[in-house]
This record gives structure tokens, sequence and C-alpha cells, in this order.
């Protein structure tokens, strides 16, 4: 299983100098299965970027698309997404299901309420809805994906890749502060021993006085969720829009002087755009 990252960033966009290390997309993750399978997670700006390398690989253009909520800044780059206005392109959508309808409003609907020219039905390219991870796992030639309910306004799921050995779990958009008792132990099981654990970190401690309840971690909560679900590795993402490179390097240290004395935890660091973290089969 390969993981790819295309968009890290929270909220809006953030190009600019001081953004150039950790990068400024938004939420955007390519995982190839060890199968060859494409399995995106999220359509955020960063989904253009994957876009034009696809459009140019001179294959047809075919995958899953895993939507995580239905919020603007994991939905931006759907419309700039270059393949779907080529025929032999087939995305099949799954996820939290309200975030198929948002991303469908993108689009004009010939009703004058859209946010785009082109309506989503004059689309060239295949685009269905599968709904099943709200309902139980879906299977991917032999990876299995699972899903759990995020904290966070309006709903979203969060995703499991469980392929051979190796267990890859993703949670952005999620508050684990507001998450007490039970559901907190809910994260825990659901990221129980897991390889690579991938959650938001968008906000530090100081935030919180201003910001409970806006459906963000910070990088503390993330640490003690990766400690008590014993996770081998942790990237932080979902990066502040107003933080710099410098700024979300300090979180990561301090991450990782609270991580130090938890001997299970073998890396922790932030999600770069353009990076790539293998878990590469027994």
């Amino acid at each position: 299983m390969e993981i790819r990252f295309w968009g890290t960033r929270g909220s809006i966009p953030a190009p600019g100098s001081s953004t150039l290390k950790f990068g400024g997309n938004t939420t955007c993750v390519e995982v190839t299965l060890a199968s060859g399978r494409r399995v995106v997670i999220d359509g955020g700006t960063g989904f253009r970027l994957l876009g034009e390398k696809l459009k140019g690989s001179g294959s047809p253009c075919r995958f899953h698309l895993l939507l995580t909520h239905g919020h603007w800044d994991h939905l931006l780059g759907i419309p700039f997404f270059a393949p779907i206005y080529q025929k032999d392109t087939e995305i099949l959508v799954d996820g939290w299901p309200p975030a198929f309808q948002a991303m469908t409003r993108v689009f004009d609907s010939h009703m004058g309420d859209g946010f785009f020219p082109v309506a989503f039905d004059q689309l060239k390219g295949s685009i269905d809805y599968l709904n099943r991870l709200a309902h139980g796992a879906l299977e991917l030639d032999g990876t299995v994906i699972d899903a759990v309910r995020l904290n966070h306004p309006q709903g979203g799921l969060g995703f499991r890749f469980r392929e051979g050995n190796y267990t890859m779990v993703f949670l952005t958009d999620n508050e684990l502060g507001a998450a007490q008792g039970s559901r907190f132990d809910d994260f825990v099981e659901f990221a129980a021993g897991c390889d690579l654990l991938i959650h938001d970190a968008q906000y530090i401690p100081a935030d919180f006085p201003e910001r409970r309840g806006w459906g963000h971690s910070s990088y503390d909560e993330v640490v003690t969720l990766a400690q008590k679900a014993g996770a081998k590795s942790v990237l932080l993402t979902h990066h502040d829009p107003g933080r710099t490179d410098a700024q979300v390097r300090q979180i990561v240290e301090q991450a990782q002087n609270l991580a130090a004395h938890h001997n299970r935890i073998v890396k922790l660091d932030a999600a770069r755009e353009g990076a790539v973290f293998r878990l590469a089969n027994k």
C-alpha cells in the first residue's frame, strides 16, 4: 500500500513561500493498493494536481473516491479535476452520504444555485455513488476498508485500510477533545495497532477557548490517541491555513517531545504535500 499526499492543508488553500514545505493545497490523499487499484480520499484542491498526473498517463482514469464529509475545502478540487471531462473516466464515490450530494451541488444544477459554470450532468466522465461504507466494510482486491463516524459539525467518516499485515487509519476533521468517554474509546479501538495513523491536528491547545466545537484536534490529543491505540507511526495533517512551515515544524517538535517516552510510536511527523509513505506486505 502506497499513500501519497496531494493536499495537506485545512479549511482553505494557503499558497505562498511560507507553506512550500508542508503544502498549501487542501486535503487529497491517493492510496495505491498492492493490486495497483487506486483509492482517493477527498477532493480538495490537491485533487486538481492528481488529475493532471492521471490525464497525462495515457491510461483510462478509474478509481474509488472516498469522501470524508461535505465541507468545501474537501470538495474544491473536484470541478478542476481534468479527467472528469473525459469519456473514459470512471469514478466510484463512497463515504459520508451527504458528501456526494454536496459534491454535485458544487456544479451548476441549471436552477441558478450552483457554483460552477458546468452542470454535473454535463460531465463526460462516469461518476457513480456506491453508499457502502456508511453501512459496512468495502473490500477491494483483498484490502478491507472500514469507516467510523467523526466528531465534526454536520458529520463525517474516517477510514481504515487493512491490507495483508498492515493497517492505515485516516481521520481528518475529527475533534478528539469533544469525544469524551465511549466515543474516544471508539477511536482508540478503530486505530488499535495500526501501522500508520494520519490524523487532523489543525489546532494547538491555545486555540480551543475560541474554537472548541469547530471539529478539529490539537497535536497533544492526537499523541494521546496514538499512545492508547498503539499506533506505530503518526502523521499530523489538515494544517491550519494560517500556519507557516516553521510553525508546523514547531508543532511536530512539540508532539515528538510528548511521544518521546512511548516506545511504540516509531515515527511522528507532519504530512507533506508530495510525500509518499509505503506499507509493504511481509
